[in-house]
């Protein structure tokens, strides 16, 4: 099972949030979190306790180490949750956004199986400007294509595809009981994983051989520029 992020929540403190002077407060009380937890980062990752996993950004150690480094990212995580306050909660037990770069914390782990999947980045526009400004130039007939598209239905979206290589780690658990529970498929190279390793841990590798992505339901692009395949959506 893969898990979303929790989602955003203007802290209570903050005067009238809906309001355009509310969320611009929040934005910027956002921003200064970034900015400490991108400080606290670069003093503070890789962890200075923990052993690397091959050449990744995954760190093991046992539950006294990771829960001392876990210990370090406490204030952070705890301003964090004041955005997301979902976070960790059940019943989805939603991580925080990977865009905060805060390490991803796993404990009771007897498995780790790391893949490579071929998967896809997918925008949808409105308006062809749009799309350009996102996904870069292309020529002036696919320009054409796209704008008698979206001219021809007013209902119509222009949606664009770009191809890519996921990597993804498959976390297997124990429950309290010693039992094995279902893997969460995290994807961990923007913020790091924290594991911490039962005894008998064990890594299976795969990433030699990328999974094959599911079967696209889009053919027949209307503009290809080599990087984002746009299509009408459907």
């Amino acid at each position: 099972m893969t898990r979303r992020s929790a989602p955003f929540v203007a802290p209570d403190h903050i005067d009238s949030p809906t309001s355009k002077e509310g969320k611009k407060q929040a934005k910027a009380l956002l921003s200064t979190l970034q900015e400490d937890i991108a400080s606290f980062r670069d003093e503070q990752f890789p962890p200075d306790i923990l052993t690397q996993i091959r050449d990744m950004p995954i760190y093991q150690g046992n539950h006294d180490e990771v829960q001392a480094y876990h210990q370090r990212w406490q204030p952070l995580i705890d301003r964090a949750i004041g955005f997301y306050p979902a976070a960790y909660l059940p019943p989805d037990y939603l991580p925080l956004p990977a865009s905060l770069e805060i390490p991803q914390f796993v404990f009771h782990v007897q498995k780790l199986h790391l893949t490579k999947t071929r998967a896809k980045e997918s925008k949808s526009f409105g308006s062809v400007g749009a799309l350009v400004d996102k996904c870069g130039e292309f020529t002036e007939a696919e320009m054409m294509a796209m704008e008698s598209t979206l001219q021809k239905d007013e209902t119509a979206r222009l949606v664009a595809h770009r191809e890519f290589i996921d990597l993804r780690a498959y976390v297997f658990c124990r429950d309290n009981k010693g039992e094995m529970l279902e893997p969460e498929r995290i994807r961990f190279y923007r913020t790091g994983l924290i594991v911490h390793a039962l005894p008998n841990f064990k890594v299976v590798d795969s990433r030699q051989k990328p999974r094959k992505r599911r079967n696209d339901a889009y053919r027949n692009p209307i503009a290809d520029n080599g990087v984002w395949k746009v299509y009408k959506k459907k």
